[in-house]
Formats: C-alpha cells, sequence, structure tokens
C-alpha cells in the first residue's frame, strides 16, 4: 500500500492545528499587551476573574441546556421522514457525544462519533444521518450570515479599517448566503452546476472540489424536510431560536465581567466566532476563541484584559460541562474509537434503554 501524502497525513493535520492555535493564543495576548509589561497584563487578567460576577454561571448553564435541546430538536425535524425520534431519549445523547468528541479528538472527528452512535443504536444508514448532519451544518451557516448581518447594519460607529474588512466580509457572506438559499430551493440545477464548476473553473484545487461537491450531495439528501411546509417552519425557528440563544450566551459572559455588549454587538461576536473556530486547531479552539474575542470587542472602549478573560469564561463554562455529559454519553452508548476507524465493523451498537422505557 502506499503511503499517505503528508498534506492527508492526520499528524500533519493535527500539527497545523496545534501551530494555528499557538499562534492565535499568542497574537491574541500581544493584542492585549499594547506595550505594556507582561507581569501587568497577567496581573490585569486575574483581577478580572477576581472581580467577575459568577452568579451569570445559573443562568448561562440553563440557556446552553435549552440551545442544545433545540438544536436535538431541530435534528428530530430533519429526520422526520425517516422516523419519529424523541429528542431527549434518541437524539440528544449523541449529539452531546458528538460535541464532546470535538471538544477531546483532534480533526472534529466528534461529528462522526455522533453520526456513528445514531445509526447503529437505531438502525439508520449512516448516509441518512450524514446527509441531515450536512443539512444543518448549511442551515447554521445561513442562519449565522442573516444574523450577523443584522448586527452589523446596526452598529453606531466602527473604526475605518474595521469598517472595510466589515464591508468586504458582509459583500463576500451575501454571495455565501445566496448561494445557500439556491441551493436549498433549486438542489439538483445548483448541484450540476456545482459539478460543471469543479470540472472547467480552476480557482480552487481539483481535491477540495470534489469534497465540496461530494458534501453537497450528500446534504441534498437530508433535504426532504425541507419539502415538508410544516416541517420547514419549525425547522427554520429552531435554527434562529438556537442561534439568539448563543449570542444570549456570549452577552452573559461578558456582562459577567462588567462589559456592557450592546445586543448587535452580541451578535457579531457571535457570527464572527462561529466562522473563526472553523479555522484548523486544537480540540475545543482554545487560542482561536480568545483571538477572536479580541479582534471583534477592540471597536469598543473596553479593556483589553477583561476581554480576554471573559473569553476564558465562556469558552470553559461550555466546555466542561458538554464534555462531561458528552463522556458519560459515550460511555453509556459503548463507543469505541475503533468505530470511526476506516474498515470499522457494521454491527449495531447496542442501545440501553432509557429509565423507565422499553429499549429501541
Amino acid at each position: 500500500m502506499s503511503r499517505p501524502s503528508l498534506l492527508k497525513s492526520r499528524s500533519f493535520q493535527i500539527l497545523i492545528g496545534l501551530a494555528v492555535t499557538v499562534a492565535c493564543l499568542a497574537w491574541a495576548l500581544w493584542m492585549v499587551k499594547s506595550g505594556r509589561p507582561w507581569a501587568d497584563v497577567f496581573h490585569e487578567i486575574a483581577t478580572a476573574f477576581e472581580q467577575a460576577d459568577y452568579r451569570t454561571l445559573v443562568f448561562m448553564w440553563v440557556i446552553l441546556a435549552v440551545f442544545y435541546w433545540i438544536k436535538a430538536y431541530r435534528w428530530r425535524l430533519l429526520l422526520k421522514p425517516v422516523g419519529d425520534f424523541d429528542a431527549t431519549l434518541d437524539l440528544l445523547p449523541p449529539l452531546m457525544a458528538g460535541f464532546a468528541g470535538n471538544n477531546i479528538f483532534p480533526l472534529r472527528l466528534g461529528e462522526l462519533i455522533r453520526v456513528v452512535l445514531f445509526s447503529r443504536t437505531h438502525r439508520v444508514p449512516m448516509s441518512t444521518s450524514l446527509a441531515t448532519v450536512a443539512v444543518e451544518r448549511i442551515l447554521d451557516a445561513l442562519t449565522i450570515l442573516v444574523l450577523l448581518a443584522i448586527g452589523v447594519s446596526q452598529l453606531d460607529y466602527v473604526d475605518p479599517d474595521v469598517s472595510t474588512t466589515l464591508k468586504t466580509g458582509g459583500v463576500l457572506f451575501s454571495a455565501v448566503a445566496a448561494c445557500i438559499v439556491v441551493y436549498l430551493i433549486w438542489t439538483q440545477p445548483f448541484l450540476r452546476f456545482a459539478a460543471w464548476c469543479v470540472a472547467h473553473v480552476p480557482l480552487v484545487p481539483a481535491r477540495f472540489g470534489q469534497k465540496a461537491l461530494g458534501m453537497l450531495e450528500t446534504g441534498s439528501v437530508g433535504l426532504v424536510a425541507l419539502k415538508r411546509g410544516g416541517l420547514l417552519g419549525g425547522i427554520v425557528l429552531t435554527s434562529i431560536a438556537q442561534w439568539l440563544l448563543n449570542a444570549l450566551y456570549i452577552a452573559c459572559a461578558v456582562w459577567a465581567f462588567r462589559i456592557q455588549l450592546p445586543w448587535e454587538g452580541a451578535l457579531v461576536l457571535m457570527g464572527v466566532v462561529a466562522f473563526g473556530v472553523a479555522v484548523p486547531s486544537v480540540p475545543g479552539f482554545f487560542g482561536v476563541m480568545q483571538f477572536w474575542f479580541v479582534v471583534v470587542l477592540k471597536m469598543y472602549p473596553i479593556s483589553p484584559d477583561r476581554i480576554f478573560a471573559a473569553s476564558i469564561y465562556y469558552q470553559l463554562s461550555q466546555f466542561v460541562p458538554v464534555t462531561l455529559i458528552g463522556v458519560l454519553y459515550i460511555s453509556r452508548l459503548g463507543f469505541r474509537m475503533a468505530d470511526v476507524q476506516p474498515g470499522a465493523p457494521a454491527e449495531p451498537i447496542p442501545s440501553p434503554p432509557p429509565p423507565g422505557a422499553a429499549s429501541n
């Protein structure tokens, strides 16, 4: 067997993620430093943690629980053409296991963990599960783009350099949003056009184009639920609700550090962070999260030390509970890392019955 190329090897991709994380963290700290001695910077960050209002944590965890339940309920709607699953008992466990996997394992293996656990537990083809997850990502991207555009349009004052970047990004985001809408409504013509572009337009590497086209084709299988009016309304509403909750969660995290962030700022920060963590990084997006917090909030007259501290608070407040709950579900569902390796056996993972109910 031929050895995989360096660029495709997992070790190389993990190293790239680590390098990006270190670079983002160093850059964020350098922006916070602003010419001051490092001792003063770390002292101010520690002071920000000492003065933080941790009573917000209870409210934030309530928001977090509702956020993930809504996400599970939206997944239920997308899976409705396949079967009637319970959002809490059937879908929340693999969903949380997947997010915990993203927090623990490199290369975002959590998505595959989620698909494997659900498909083998409920005897649903993996291609179908993958299709619904792909549609989720597309819906999330479109929803975040809309909310980000609303937030940017309401900003009172933006530094000219930042304004130019936002305007450029707005044009690109609008183009992406338009493509997503066309894909959702006119799926097959869009796929034919995308295939033609991959074959004849040398703007992107062929390998990347084929991979993107494959994802779009997989996602088209999961668009069945969007063709039903009743389901479509619920899917749209749950998509908007969960990302508004995410923005509220961010606002609570920064409020805990005495940062008065207006609602439009919370939308902008939510949108930038949601897209910003797509870059390669270590599990949990450490370093990358701090970088985007500092970059976005520097347009406000806010202490950079408190911004940096708030980013850590925001990240850990969800990283810890999501990882603990997800690991519990991973253990309960009998997951093994061999289940996501090529050539893994196809036998279903036994599903333990929920308390007081019969097994599926």
